[in-house]
């Protein structure tokens, strides 16, 4: 368990900056002279010391970046545009160079108001079709939630929205007026990334995000992906989380029990009684009709049977995507 509560996840846990750790990072650091080199802006994450010798998130990377396979989702998994090894005090660190994103899920949940329906299915889809291109390469994401949902829009130059560092550089709410229409999605983070087919590797899927099959220690497959993904879409529409439970202060036992007893309530009434938990979160231009459809879509990925759960494709043909 650790000492400190994380207030922020812009900084990583006090106890982390240790050999083995992570990189001390300052303004002005020079990293494989990528600065000079690359002549364009980007992001570069910097890995875990000993994360980077075990990492499989490079090989997942570089298998997708090397497909030729002409699937549109490939533009909504973010790219990776190189990577280099830097040694610091803390050991040496794989890092990953990426294009930049303006924000993302997380940043974009924190004014607190339910989001209008031109957004939810436009954000909707562009993950979808992502999450479809992973599963088509026998990849399970395992670790969806909003800050790995990164976005952009194509309103505005990047560069002209860059702002020196300040104490807290979270950029919440920096595309709230920016036009639906012009925000372009991408699914970020695969560290916790695998083949479907590799039974060595354990999911990274957070707590609140945890199908049942990951609670009752059963065979699991891309469905988990296909469960977070429906609490995803639900709290990027009404900026709240659809099971609020979190992990500190309780032992691993405590917060399964926790969240099996959340689902029980929110989930185990039956559909009638989820459609009306959404409909009393959602924007008033979900009408009638568009409300029942959202959440005959969300139900459609929240079953308990993994087998019964859609598929990414077939979550692109539903109706509330089509209406």
């Amino acid at each position: 368990m650790r000492r400190f509560e994380r207030i922020y996840d812009v900084v990583e846990p006090v106890e982390d900056h240790k050999a083995g750790g992570y990189h001390p990072v300052h303004l002005g650091n020079l990293f494989n002279e990528r600065d000079n080199r690359l002549q364009r802006d980007v992001t570069l994450k910097i890995l875990k010391a000993t994360t980077s010798e075990k990492s499989k998130e490079l090989s997942v990377l570089t298998q997708l970046s090397q497909l030729g396979i002409p699937h549109p989702g490939k533009e909504h998994v973010l790219s990776l545009l190189g990577h280099f090894e830097h040694k610091g005090p803390n050991g040496l660190h794989l890092c990953l160079v990426f294009p930049p994103m303006m924000s993302d899920g997380e940043a974009m949940t924190y004014r607190k108001k339910a989001r209008n329906v031109m957004f939810v299915r436009n954000i909707s889809t562009q993950i979808i079709i992502g999450l479809e291109f992973l599963h088509e390469m026998n990849i399970i994401h395992s670790d969806l939630h909003p800050a790995n949902i990164l976005l952009n829009t194509n309103q505005a130059k990047f560069q002209n929205l860059l702002t020196p560092p300040e104490f807290s550089p979270r950029p919440y709410g920096m595309l709230d007026t920016a036009d639906t229409s012009s925000l372009m999605v991408k699914i970020g983070d695969l560290g916790g990334a695998f083949q479907s087919n590799d039974k060595n590797s354990r999911p990274v899927t957070p707590l609140g995000m945890k199908a049942p099959e990951l609670l009752d220690g059963r065979s699991l497959d891309n469905k988990i992906d296909i469960w977070a993904l429906g609490c995803l879409i639900f709290q990027l529409a009404t900026n709240e989380p659809l099971f609020p439970v979190m992990a500190f202060g309780c032992t691993t036992e405590e917060c399964r029990a926790i969240l099996k007893d959340l689902i029980a309530q929110i989930i185990g009434n039956g559909y009638d009684g989820f459609a009306v938990h959404v409909g009393e979160r959602l924007r008033s231009d979900f009408d009638a009709e568009t409300t029942g459809l959202f959440a005959s879509f969300l139900w459609s990925m929240l079953q308990r049977d993994p087998q019964s759960r859609s598929s990414a494709s077939e979550l692109l043909r539903h109706p509330f995507m089509h209406r």
